[in-house]
């Protein structure tokens, strides 16, 4: 195999083999799926977007592009451009309450979607006729 200049190998035989780093979470390259717990349950995953933001930072949170929460609404998984490895590894701390970590294998997560749970309740019956 020959190495190019983005990181694909390419064999004698024609096939590329894509060596990039990808998501356990999403498959997306160059990020890395990281996992936080949390002592108690959580209606929505904002708590842990605020935890990430006042830890880690801003432009940290602006960054992380896809955020799952876990089926027990007790953690989140998180999709981390692996750039950011060694700064999670230099500045996170776990604390009595929250911990991160890399992931291993994938949690069972839960199927939520705000603007799905909104429109269920809040949707006026005039326009019933359009979710029938």
């Amino acid at each position: 195999t020959s190495p190019t200049s983005s990181g694909i190998k390419q064999s004698t035989g024609g096939l590329i083999e894509n060596k990039r780093k990808r998501s356990l979470l999403s498959s997306m390259e160059d990020f890395t799926a990281y996992q936080m717990t949390n002592t108690f349950e959580v209606r929505s995953p904002y708590y842990f977007w605020n935890q990430l933001e006042n830890i880690l930072g801003a432009t940290f949170r602006a960054d992380v592009k896809f955020m799952k929460l876990t089926k027990d609404r007790m953690g989140c998984v998180i999709d981390v451009p692996s750039k950011y490895e060694e700064f999670i590894d230099d500045t996170w701390c776990d604390s009595n309450k929250v911990t991160l970590f890399k992931m291993t294998e994938l949690p069972e997560l839960e199927d939520y979607d705000p603007r799905r749970r909104f429109w269920k309740r809040k949707r006026p019956r005039a326009f019933e006729w359009l979710w029938e």
